[in-house]
């Protein structure tokens, strides 16, 4: 009896050191977390997980081309080699002959045994394994190879235009914060003027690829209103972040651009019909009759 309990005992202690074991073999599964961590100190390794996802489908449609040429070949080599005990080994169905054109024509393992035995059979099929494989191995993977390539360096090169606009606006932040006379989180241009005078905002707008000297010349557009009169609109710090990043060497034309354009020139034009009006009542005032006068004649 003692003996029986014993091994009772001794199995539940079994027990509860097996489930000991799988909350330890459960608790390793915590280090996982590492590779957040990991991540962030290296945003390369990021990239390279974005670029595939990304890649997902131009490389699943490359694969399916595969596909496709593995079931021609395969349909075309069962039919050539049916006959011969090689074909009956290693083509004996389209399956089999498409293992066979993956293994041996595509990953190119031990190709020149099998193109040796199969070139011993006829040389048309040994010519035909060749042109198998430049469709599958010189085109089809690297196409696969190109379109990794290509979309990695898109993705690569959207990560750091990300990054950079980033930081840039969180410097931008802290200078329109600092700078903000009233505390209403919206920036004037008195403002954006003062802006402009600090070394860290300039510098900021340069790597960033902004056109500094271009936002100073189009400071009276940027806080009109959308008439296009008045130079007292107020931007809130997004809409002034988003206002910056268009004055951006990099960017491309587009509708919008166009239309703020006609803005900006009914702007100016606005303008100079005031400066020649004030400057024609300017002289009028001063030359009288004289200048109705001479008004006249060129008229006439």
């Amino acid at each position: 009896m003692f003996l029986a309990v014993g091994s009772e005992g001794g199995g539940g202690g079994g027990l509860g050191n097996t489930s000991v074991l799988r909350m330890l073999r459960m608790a390793r599964l915590t280090r996982m977390a590492r590779m957040a961590r990991l991540l962030r100190v290296m945003p390369e390794l990021m990239i390279l997980i974005k670029g595939i996802v990304a890649a997902t489908r131009s490389v699943c449609c490359t694969l399916l081309l595969l596909v496709m040429l593995l079931y021609i070949f395969g349909v075309a080599f069962t039919q050539m080699l049916l006959d011969t005990d090689f074909g009956a080994q290693h083509f004996s169905d389209v399956f089999t002959s498409m293992y066979t054109l993956l293994v041996a024509g595509t990953l190119l393992d031990n190709v020149g045994f099998m193109l040796e035995r199969i070139t011993a059979e006829h040389w048309v099929y040994g010519a035909f394994f060749l042109l198998f494989m430049l469709l599958a191995t010189v085109t089809v993977l690297n196409m696969l190879i190109g379109v990794l390539c290509d979309v990695v360096s898109t993705v690569a090169g959207i990560e750091r235009e990300t990054m950079i606009v980033n930081f840039v606006k969180s410097r931008l932040l802290a200078v329109l914060e600092s700078l903000d006379e009233d505390g209403n989180g919206t920036i004037s241009k008195s403002e954006f003027m003062s802006v402009l005078e600090q070394k860290a905002a300039v510098e900021a707008l340069d790597e960033c690829g902004v056109d500094v000297e271009g936002i100073y010349e189009f400071a009276d557009f940027i806080f009109a209103d959308e008439e296009g009169v008045g130079e007292h609109r107020e931007l809130g710090f997004n809409e002034f972040m988003e206002i910056m990043l268009q004055f951006r060497g990099t960017n491309l034309a587009t509708v919008k651009d166009v239309v703020d354009l006609t803005k900006f020139m009914k702007l100016k034009m606005q303008q100079s019909t005031s400066d020649v009006r004030k400057l024609s009542e300017l002289i009028s005032t001063h030359y009288g009759g004289e200048y109705h006068a001479m008004t006249d004649r060129a008229d006439a």
